[in-house]
């Protein structure tokens, strides 16, 4: 484990990695919320009964 901990850091050590710098997030932009759509108030034809089928 300890060649193996010791090779990870010659690693990082190679690519320039160490302590990290950290930086705030921005804050989130407000936006308004999204009204759901509205339905039309339109009345729709009334529907015709189905048809039966003849037997023969």
């Amino acid at each position: 484990m300890a060649a193996l901990n010791a090779s990870v850091a010659k690693a990082k050590a190679s690519r320039g990695e160490g302590e990290a710098a950290v930086h705030e997030m921005p804050a989130p932009k407000k936006t308004a919320k999204k009204q759901p759509a509205k339905k039309s108030s339109a009345k729709k034809a009334a529907k015709k009964p189905a048809r039966k089928s003849r037997s023969a």
